[in-house]
Order: structure tokens, then sequence, then C-alpha cells
């Protein structure tokens, strides 16, 4: 049985626009890279399109395309399945598989057709933007590759081959300094390198087949061959690296890791909506650029876009749920959402039995699972919708609050980049079972309080606890409160559940106004500039 073409990001763009040109937003106005794809994406973003700038200032011959990732739909879309429920059920076994083929390689000359070496080489020729105004603040570099797939050699392994994200700072026309804090496989080799003192060979992808991006993300290696057993993927051999590439690949860029030299690049706009200040200050230097004809440059929006938070949380989920599924009890429906808003900190569940604890087992199942960032959990018994309303609602639907609905636990391994972790560098995780049915009697908005109102109590969301309700949520200034995401990730990044949780028998305060690292922003200029723009398009969009 033939396998099918993997999709190219040229070919899913024609299939949008021809299927769901609903799902795309082209953009003919002359756009800066300086920020200003970031403020369209920003204002698009409950919208989820795929956007595609036609007319970049400076870059006439490029085409640079975002958001592809941002709906999971999509996501499903190109990684061969029909629904993201089916790419949770059923990722972990693909990303896992045993590749048995050989690669396909064919001509590099018929893939890239322009090739960059020496003197000519120069990394600012491409159309790489500055996405948010604090990102590479420390040195005055603001420009990063967000979208490029580290493609490295095992130095103790020569057979397998491994793909990894790292963020890519240009700072000189032949060099750039990147980060590798996700201490995966590249981390690994980039210190055997370290000690060896070789220059280990590394080549950049942007924009190869879309099923690259999900592989990479799933912390596995051999991602060629695995992708290789799905679609029928042809590869080039490398131009200066002995490292094929994905004959598909729009732009490519050859380097070498230089063990010896650092630079301190950041700070950079992380998941969690913040300014990430850490850095490995690993530098490499350019040895070639590939680049198809009229390339197409790809990029995905950092902070907590969609995109990025979609990229890295789906394959986890899927390994979460697999394991989750084998050790609990077979028969009843299990469900689990992470909000790609949550950058994985908060999750919501349901289960379709009402055998005693099931419902709590699955709550504390999911964080011991999702060790590094789970630490709010609301399960259901019962279907219910699985959102953050919704939770509050089954949550104030509850008849009191004790230990057989609420599960804390203190001082918690967490990942470092949670904003709210304590001195010791851990933090409190809660479970809340509910047994709500999401059913509202009312709800009023007014300038400075939201209040929702249900049969049994009430849900209190404010700026300041002015009055008590039965489950009151307590945010920053900042955060609109009308705003279901923005509760939500006030929730989940500005709370810790061992100090931020006031629970009494009958009423519980979330308190999510913990002070916070910068928050991801663009210029305000900017975005005065691009919101006239947004409002055209969204007309012209519904």
């Amino acid at each position: 049985m033939s396998k099918p073409d993997a999709y190219t990001i040229r070919s899913f763009v024609e299939d949008l626009r021809r299927e769901h040109p609903e799902q795309i937003i082209e953009i003919e106005d002359e756009v800066s890279i300086d920020y200003e794809p970031t403020a369209y994406y920003l204002g698009l973003r409950k919208k989820k399109p795929v956007l595609i700038f036609k007319n970049l200032k400076g870059f006439k011959n490029f085409l640079l395309v975002t958001n592809i990732y941002g709906s999971e739909e999509r996501l499903a879309m190109l990684s061969g399945f029909r629904s993201i429920r089916e790419v949770i059920e059923k990722w972990s076994s693909v990303a896992n598989g045993i590749p048995k083929e050989p690669l396909v390689i064919s001509n590099l000359g018929d893939s890239f057709q322009t090739k960059i070496t020496g003197e000519d080489l120069n990394l600012f020729d491409l159309p790489i933007p500055s996405h948010f105004e604090l990102d590479g603040s420390r040195r005055g570099f603001s420009r990063y590759i967000t979208s490029g797939l580290t493609t490295t050699v095992d130095p103790e392994n020569g057979g397998i081959i491994n793909l990894s994200f790292a963020r890519i700072q240009p700072f000189e026309k032949r060099k750039f300094a990147f980060d590798a804090g996700s201490h995966g496989h590249l981390w690994k080799y980039l210190n055997i390198s370290k000690e060896s003192g070789d220059k280990l060979k590394m080549t950049i992808l942007i924009g190869p087949n879309p099923i690259f991006y999900l592989l990479a993300a799933s912390f596995i290696d051999n991602e060629f061959g695995k992708a290789s057993e799905i679609f029928n993927i042809k590869f080039s051999p490398g131009h200066r690296n002995n490292i094929p590439i994905p004959s598909e690949t729009e732009i490519a860029i050859e380097a070498e890791f230089l063990p010896e030299e650092t630079f301190d690049e950041g700070p950079f706009a992380e998941y969690a909506g913040y300014m990430g200040y850490d850095s490995t200050k690993f530098v490499a230097e350019v040895k070639s650029i590939l680049m198809k004809r009229n390339p197409i440059y790809y990029d995905i929006q950092p902070s907590n876009s969609s995109e990025h938070v979609n990229l890295f949380s789906v394959p986890r989920s899927s390994i979460v749920m697999k394991s989750v599924r084998e050790a609990l009890p077979k028969g009843p429906n299990y469900q689990v959402v992470w909000p790609h808003y949550g950058g994985r900190f908060i999750s919501f569940g349901s289960v379709d039995s009402l055998e005693p604890g099931l419902a709590k087992q699955l709550g504390i199942s999911i964080l011991g699972h999702d060790p590094l960032w789970n630490k709010v959990v609301f399960v259901n018994e019962g279907k219910t919708d699985l959102t953050m309303e919704a939770s509050l609602v089954n949550l104030a639907q509850s008849n009191e609050f004790s230990e057989r609905n609420v599960v804390r636990m203190s001082k918690m391994f967490i990942i470092s980049s949670d904003p709210t972790r304590d001195e010791s560098g851990s933090s409190g995780k809660v479970v809340f079972v509910t047994k709500g049915n999401n059913l509202q009697t009312g709800k009023s908005v007014g300038d400075d309080r939201v209040v929702v109102k249900t049969n049994n109590g009430n849900v209190l969301i404010s700026h300041d606890l002015r009055e008590d309700q039965k489950v009151n949520v307590i945010v920053s200034d900042d955060i609109d409160i009308t705003d279901e995401e923005q509760v939500g990730w006030a929730i989940a990044t500005r709370l810790n559940p061992d100090e931020d949780i006031k629970i009494e028998k009958n009423r519980i305060t979330f308190l999510a106004t913990r002070d916070i690292p910068s928050v991801a922003r663009v210029p305000e200029s900017v975005k005065e500039k691009v919101e006239k723009k947004v409002a055209l398009l969204t007309r012209r969009f519904h």
C-alpha cells in the first residue's frame, strides 16, 4: 500500500485556499518585519487564521506565513488524523514507532534554487521578525528565528538524526546565538561537542514539511525516519554539512556549533506569556543558506500563542493520556483538555462513571503523569463543557468543600518557567472534583465584577474582593474579567496553590494576583498602527 505525500507549507496553504478559505487571511499591505506580523496575529488570534504577509518591506522576494498550527483542527489534518481527540489518543504510538525503511535521498539541484556561501552569507537578508518589544534587549538584537528546527547527528551514533526546537538570534552576518534550554537530545549532543572540542554540525530548517514540527516537539529522535514511515517524503543531501535535508524545506541554514564561544542573547517571550531571562548562550557559525525560489519564511509566534503552546502541548497530552488510560480502570470515558492559554499549568477533565473516587483518581493521575507543568486540575463526574467558566460553575454547585472534593498537595516539583514557584523552586498543586452540570441561572457583567449564578452558589470574577460569593476569582487589573481566556491565564500563571487558594467549608477564593515577570508586548505605536487594519480585516473575514 503506497504512502500518502506529506503536506508541504505550499500545498497546505493551497488546500486551505481551496477547501477552507475562511481559515486564511492574506495581508496585501506593506508590512514591516519589526513587530507588525505579531501585532496582526494578536489582533486576530481568537479567529485562529493562517496569516500570509505578501508584501514585506525590504524583502520583496519572500512571503511570511504564520499560525498554521494555531488551530487544533489544522494540527490534526497535518498529522494525518481526523480530529485533535484522535491525535491525542494515537500520536504517542506514532512518535515512538521504530522506522524500518531507509530515507529516500533525491538530488539537491532539484530542491534548492538559491545557494549562498562565503562572503555573500548574511543572515539579516532573511525576513527574520522582531516579535516583542523586550526580545533580545540584553544585547540589542531583537530578531529571532522561532520556526527553525535544529537538525543534528548523534555524535555517539551516526545513524540517528535528531530534530529539536531552539530559539535563534542572529547577531552577526554569519553567526547566531541559540538557546537549548529544554535539555533534550540537542542539549546532550552540544555538551558532548563541548567536552570533545569538535564543532558539531547543525542544519536549521525553516518551513520543512509541517509534520516535522509536531515530531520535533515530541522529545523523540530519528524524526526523519518516523515521518517517512507515515508519509512519502524525499530528502536532499546537505551542501556543506553531511546532514540530509527534507527536499520541500523552504530555507535551510547549514552551520556548525562553536563550543568555545558564548553570546548572552535574550530575554525572550516564553510560552507562559512572560519574558524569560534564562539562556544557554550557545553560538554557531553559518556555512551556507539554501532556499527555494521566492521562498516562504515560516514564523511561529512566540509567547503564549496558540500555535506555540499547541506544538509543545499536544504531543505531551498524547503521552499523558496514553499513560492515564493504561493505568486507570478500563470502561469509563476519560476526557482531559489543556487549554493553550494555560500553558499546561491548568487542565479540565471529566469521567462518565460515578464509581466512588474515580474522578479524584483521574485528577491525581494527571498531576502524576505531567509533573513538569500541571498544578490546577478540575475533574467533573459526568459530561460537561471542558472550559474555565464551566469548571468554576461546576465548582460553585458543590454542596461544600472538603477533602472529599479538594486534594491539595504542598511543595511539589514544577518546571522552572512557572512564574509563581516559591523560593525553593516548588509549587502547590490542587485537584477539584465537581459534580455539576454547567447549569447557569443568570449572569451579570459590570465594570468591576462578573457574577455567574447557579442554583447552588455563585461565581464572582473581579479585581477586588468587594463581596463574597461561593467561588471568588480575584485577578490583577490588567486582566479583562469578561475574557474567559485571560482569567484562565491568570489562574494558571499568577497563582501558587500553596498560598493563593483560600478554602473554607462554603467558600473558595482564587487570588491570581501575584507579581509576575514582564508581560510580552509589542510596542504601543505598532499596536495602534495595526489595530485599524485589523478592524478592516475582521469585517472582511466575517
